[in-house]
């Protein structure tokens, strides 16, 4: 193994819960009823995805851009000042820098959201950088998402790790050829089971084992 994908909400970050009911909030600023399953229609689409979804489901005049800009900054306070690392990363992070190992983020989130967390915390420098799957053009639904964030390393996709949270990225990847780190969180345990079944090696809280790096 030569190098690290890191996915950010649920992997580096505990901020799944910050995301909850998000589509209802930004509608509820802007004085539109949204719909009680929102969130389980979009939790596994990009942001563009997402935000064209909302726009045609509801209506809305705006643009893909504008919808992504405006519910980021109904985000932007909690990346900026509240969320924190999960338990164990930092200590995890070291590890591999110390291995020498490339290092990089895939996130289905906002980038510069991502940077300014990531910098709060003290881990951005860890990076080589962080890409949006929005702004790359694929979602972590397409293997062409990670394999994108290898090339840009400059390494196969035989040659990382991706570490994930999520049941359908961790498929994504699995299915590119990476090897594949499930991370435990709140919010996939109804899912654990079949990550733990597809998944080449998985991680709890505080669960970091030298000998696995």
């Amino acid at each position: 193994m030569k190098g690290y994908i890191f996915d950010m909400d649920g992997t580096l970050l505990d901020s799944l819960h910050a995301w909850d009911n998000l589509g209802n909030r930004y509608l509820n600023s802007i004085g539109v009823v949204g719909d009680p399953d929102l969130d389980d229609k979009m939790k596994h689409m990009s942001l563009d995805e997402a935000a064209s979804y909302m726009i045609e489901r509801f209506h809305l005049d705006k643009t893909v851009s504008e919808l992504i800009e405006e519910t980021r900054q109904v985000m932007a306070k909690a990346y900026e000042e509240d969320i924190p690392l999960k338990e164990g990363i930092k200590e995890y992070l070291e590890l591999c820098q110390n291995k020498g190992y490339k290092m990089c983020v895939l996130t289905a989130s906002d980038s510069v959201l991502a940077k300014k967390a990531l910098k709060r915390l003290n881990i951005l420098d860890y990076f080589e950088d962080v890409y949006a799957c929005h702004e790359i053009g694929y979602p972590k639904t397409d293997t062409q998402s990670y394999t994108y964030v290898a090339k840009q390393m400059g390494l196969e996709n035989h040659e990382c790790a991706v570490v994930e949270d999520s049941l359908y990225a961790i498929k994504t990847a699995k299915e590119a050829g990476f090897y594949v780190i499930g991370v435990y969180d709140e919010g996939n345990d109804a899912n654990w089971q079949d990550i733990v079944k597809i998944a080449d090696e998985i991680l709890f809280k505080n669960d970091i084992d030298k000998n696995s790096l």
